[in-house]
């Protein structure tokens, strides 16, 4: 049996991913949310710790006092290196992802121009095409916005927007020109 196509890629933000293969308009999310919220927070624990152990210890050595304050400033150090180790592979790891083609990723929509028809990543039709729309909606816990695709039988999440680099931009307009033939 030959392998499934690579699809081309239209559009990526925030590790959401739209492409297309034939006559459809596929959807990836690469699950890059929880890594880039560690990837974040590994990144404030490197600056303050790091920042506040290589002063501390650089002000001890430099008034050649070795006391207490000078071990605890070794600590902070040491617990900023052990954040900066961490954020290394974080990154790599996000970074693998980035690297994988598309089709080791299941898709969380298919939109199916040739069948005029809406499914899920199973398979399973959701509405006919043309009675889909995509829409940004705020989240109640979140400053960052979702993606939705609108249908007569209800709003289905395509993507939760986080603030920490897994936004959507403007793929609900992608999707809408895209999905609905307006691309140029």
């Amino acid at each position: 049996m030959d392998a499934p196509l690579e699809p081309v890629i239209i559009a990526e933000h925030g590790g959401l991913v739209v492409a297309e293969r034939g006559s459809e308009v596929l959807v990836f999310d690469r699950g890059n949310g929880p890594s880039d919220i560690t990837l974040f927070v590994l990144v404030v624990i490197t600056l303050v710790f790091g920042g506040f152990g290589v002063i501390s210890v650089f002000s001890d050595v430099s008034s050649g006092i070795t006391s207490r304050p000078g071990l605890l400033g070794g600590v902070i150090l040491a617990v900023g290196i052990v954040a900066a180790i961490a954020m290394y592979f974080c990154a790599k790891g996000i970074r693998s992802r980035r690297r994988r083609p598309l089709t080791a990723f299941i898709p969380v929509a298919v939109f199916d121009r040739a069948q005029q028809t809406y499914r899920d990543g199973g398979g399973a039709v959701i509405a006919p095409l043309d009675q889909v729309r995509f829409e940004r909606r705020m989240q109640l816990t979140s400053s960052s916005p979702k993606l939705v695709a609108v249908t007569p039988y209800g709003e289905r999440i395509i993507k939760r927007g986080n603030p920490f680099g897994g936004s959507i931009g403007d793929l609900d307009q992608v999707l809408n020109d895209v999905v609905h033939g307006h691309r140029g």
